[in-house]
């Protein structure tokens, strides 16, 4: 049976793939600081209640306690938005605990999939279908410390021999995602409209985004875990292949819910690529993967968990 380390496991992606390395059988733990919000954690996993920030020696022990084959690394504490707030200190909860975690994967010769950004990583494109050779130009701490994580993933592969994937999703929905959150069109969207509450409009709403269901997601970063990547195919965009933008989603959201929004606009914010659209060619071809939810049915099975819940 094979091991795994989900380090941000009890978060949104971090739920929902736990949730499916059990249904594949692999023998899983999991380190977060907080305990799951919306479902329980799974009997059979161990949970390590603890936070990234620690030292070299401490990932070192955890990683000993584990013996993980492999480490999944979902465990980040800013957003695009809140990262701009200050930089610096951005660097010191984000970058260090990710080098040390890289440090002790290779030492350890333990294979490491990073869930970097789709979005953040390119910056302010508007060119549609987005490849893995595309420029990277983040326009925010959040997606240059994302950048920088890769380019050490890359650094630590060249020099230690470091096993790894980057992958680069796009804008993964679904159940167990924080309505209350600051992030998450679909869940905030669906709450808000549900409840009467007004929802933000940053622009006039023609921002495009790439919109694909977290199962999908999960089953990508399990197939990661088993594919043995060539040195010039460690990094794969996941997403839906299909963009909308927000004013059309929010349309969608009002027909599911069968109320209308009230809208509130505020001027746009630089940080915000116009158009994020991800070309998932290589993963298609290289690890067999497709989507296999449609935005439609990915939207009415978030909808039918949320309206039991709020």
């Amino acid at each position: 049976m094979r091991r795994a380390l989900v380090i941000g496991g009890n978060g949104f992606i971090g739920s929902h793939l736990v949730d499916a390395l059990e249904e594949y059988q692999w023998n899983v733990a999991v380190i977060d600081k907080f305990t799951r919000k919306f479902s329980k954690i799974p009997e059979s996993v161990k949970f390590i209640q603890a936070n990234i920030d620690h030292s070299v020696a401490d990932i070192e022990k955890i990683i000993d306690e584990v013996r993980p084959d492999v480490v999944f690394y979902l465990a980040w504490k800013t957003l695009p938005e809140t990262s701009m707030k200050n930089p610096t200190k951005d660097i010191g909860i984000n970058l260090i605990p990710s080098l040390n975690l890289i440090s002790v994967c290779a030492k350890a010769k333990i294979k490491l999939i990073f869930t970097s950004s789709g979005g953040a990583v390119y910056g302010a494109t508007n060119q549609p279908n987005i490849s893995e050779t595309h420029e990277t130009a983040p326009i925010s701490p959040y997606g240059i410390e994302k950048l920088m994580v890769e380019k050490y993933l890359f650094m630590y592969r060249y020099l230690y021999e470091l096993d790894y994937i980057a992958i680069r999703p796009s804008t993964p929905f679904g159940p167990m995602q924080d309505y209350l959150g600051k992030q998450g069109a679909v869940a905030i969207f669906l709450y808000r409209v549900a409840k009467g509450l007004p929802v933000t409009l940053w622009g006039d709403g023609s921002i495009v985004r790439d919109y694909f269901y977290i199962s999908d997601l999960a089953k990508a970063m399990i197939r990661c875990a088993d594919h043995h990547a060539q040195d010039d195919k460690r990094i794969f965009n996941v997403g839906g292949g299909t963009g909308i933008s927000l004013i059309q989603l929010l349309g969608r959201i009002e027909e599911i819910v069968g109320k209308k929004a009230i809208i509130k606009q505020y001027p746009v914010r630089k940080f915000d690529p116009k158009v994020i659209v991800l070309d998932t060619t290589l993963i298609r071809s290289e690890l067999g993967w497709t989507p296999k939810v449609s935005l439609p049915e990915g939207l009415n099975k978030t909808w039918e968990w949320m309206s039991k819940v709020i």
